[in-house]
């Protein structure tokens, strides 16, 4: 679509969109969940992620494909969260736009909150994905909690190379 998003350890997080100049990506500072946009996939909507929304009370849903752009918008401010529940996501997916999101401000782990481990053989995130504005964090996992015990959801062991 002619967007590049990119980010520089200690530098800062940057959009340049078609040949502009680039601007330096911010994610909000919303902690309230009734007042945050969750992105959302267009393509994976489960009975789960539906009973996720009802639980937070999110104000509004932005849908797209693809983990990265939609880490990206956390990073634009156009949306606030973003919860892959399932263990289908690779570090592929996760890897670069993690640098951009936490260089904008933001985090991302997986959804038991605990830092995503890239030095390991498998390469899935069997934990999910948990993308924030950073500030909300800490109390979408306490949240979430409850939600993944009501799933049954358990936190899968990952084992290094």
């Amino acid at each position: 679509k002619g967007s590049l998003y990119y980010a520089v350890k200690n530098e800062g997080a940057f959009l340049i969109e078609k040949s502009e100049t680039k601007k330096r990506l911010q994610v909000s500072k919303k902690i309230e969940f009734n007042e945050m946009t969750l992105a959302v996939s267009r393509s994976h909507r489960s009975k789960r992620m539906t009973q996720l929304v009802e639980h937070f009370d999110f104000k509004e849903e932005l849908s797209h494909g693809s983990v990265g752009l939609k880490v990206g918008f956390l990073a634009q401010k156009l949306a606030d969260i973003y919860v892959h529940l399932s263990p289908h996501t690779k570090f592929w997916d996760t890897a670069a736009p993690q640098i951009i999101l936490e260089e904008a401000g933001g985090k991302l782990t997986d959804i038991f909150g605990k830092k995503i481990r890239y030095n390991i053989i498998d390469v899935r995130n069997h934990n999910g994905i948990l993308s924030s504005n950073g500030v909300s964090h800490d109390k979408a996992v306490e949240h979430l909690r409850s939600l993944l015990t009501e799933f049954g959801r358990l936190k899968i062991k990952t084992y290094k190379k």
